[in-house]
């Protein structure tokens, strides 16, 4: 009997958390079988009691805030989704286990700390992104965090939170393996208005999934799909990059082993789609089912800027909705039956 679909649930002890302990991120079953899993690890905005006082930062501003609403039909068109429940304060989620500085973890005894993952173009120069690593010294804005950790305090960060999360993924993961003899995972972000640009969907240069998938992904994120097309034309709103400025995390350098049939994908959303970045105040965001209703009476008189930023935000709102249903369908070309059986 298959443990895909609504009955599907996540056993704290398969993933090293102790029962007495509640698990750090929130699982949702999918409410059909398929192989794909999103992943949110940059959503919490709480803080475990463990750590002592809550740090006096806006935590909202240090989080891919409320970017899963924007997966409003997820669960429904067969996504597992798995969503962090604490800040990437307490660790990123994002970043391997070891990737600290000796400054900071003064007796960690083999850190390796990584450089910038990136960079963001601006005329011709080019402005890295910071990488602050798997846990912070500041928060944004500068805010001061830490001055160091033992490797003790560093290590228990590790196992009670971040380690599960990653032991959460291969655990999905091999379960589809199991069932459709492929997995499909998609690293759910959002970025600063000011990187620029709407969408940066990451794949590691091609080596976190299949050509195939990429190709299908950055079709739909570019409107190209029929059923995009049908709605808002020839003159989609949202720009789309490929690799630039964000080539991907650990999460899908970790995860994404397309010679093993597991793809990953990683998609970057501007907030500045979807919220007043200053405030952290969302936009109302459009159920993407509302696409499939006609349009009745004449149009609401809006001013254009609205217009403008409500149909940008809508076509968002549909091009997540319709990758989910793509990468959701079963594919026989991508699946590895030889592991399946």
């Amino acid at each position: 009997m298959s443990e895909l679909g609504s009955t599907e649930t996540i056993d704290p002890i398969a993933v090293g958390v102790d029962g007495r302990d509640p698990l750090p991120f929130e699982f949702r079953p999918a409410l059909r079988e398929s192989p794909l899993i999103v992943s949110f690890p940059h959503v919490g905005l709480d803080w475990p009691a463990s750590l002592g006082p809550r740090p006096q930062v806006n935590f909202p501003r240090n989080a891919d805030y409320a970017v899963d609403r924007l997966y409003v039909r997820a669960e429904a068109l067969g996504a597992a989704t798995i969503r962090a429940r604490y800040s990437r304060l307490v660790v990123d989620l994002n970043r391997a286990d070891d990737d600290v500085s000796a400054e900071l973890v003064p007796d960690h005894p083999s850190p390796r700390p990584r450089s910038s993952l990136g960079g963001s173009s601006s005329g011709s120069a080019r402005r890295p992104i910071r990488n602050r690593g798997v846990v912070w010294r500041t928060a944004v804005g500068n805010i001061p965090l830490l001055t160091c950790l033992s490797y003790a305090q560093f290590r228990a960060r590790i196992d009670r939170f971040h380690r599960p999360y990653y032991r959460a993924l291969e655990l999905l993961i091999e379960r589809r393996r199991q069932r459709f003899g492929y997995a499909v995972v998609l690293d759910a972000h959002s970025m600063p208005g000011s990187v620029g640009g709407d969408l940066v969907l990451g794949t590691r240069g091609g080596h976190a999934c299949g050509p195939e998938l990429r190709s299908l992904a950055e079709a739909t994120l570019s409107g190209k799909l029929p059923s995009l097309r049908g709605r808002f034309g020839s003159r989609w709103p949202l720009s789309l990059a490929i690799d630039d400025p964000y080539r991907g995390g650990e999460l899908i350098a970790t995860f994404g082993r397309p010679e093993d049939h597991v793809h990953a994908l990683q998609l970057e959303v501007s907030r500045a789609l979807y919220m007043d970045e200053l405030r952290c105040d969302l936009s109302p965001i459009p159920d993407p089912r509302d696409l499939e209703q006609p349009r009745l009476g004449p149009k609401p008189r809006a001013p254009q800027d609205q217009q403008r930023e409500r149909r940008r935000l809508l076509a968002l709102v549909a091009a997540i909705d319709a990758l989910l249903a793509e990468l959701s369908r079963t594919r026989d070309e991508l699946a590895d039956r030889a592991a399946a059986e």
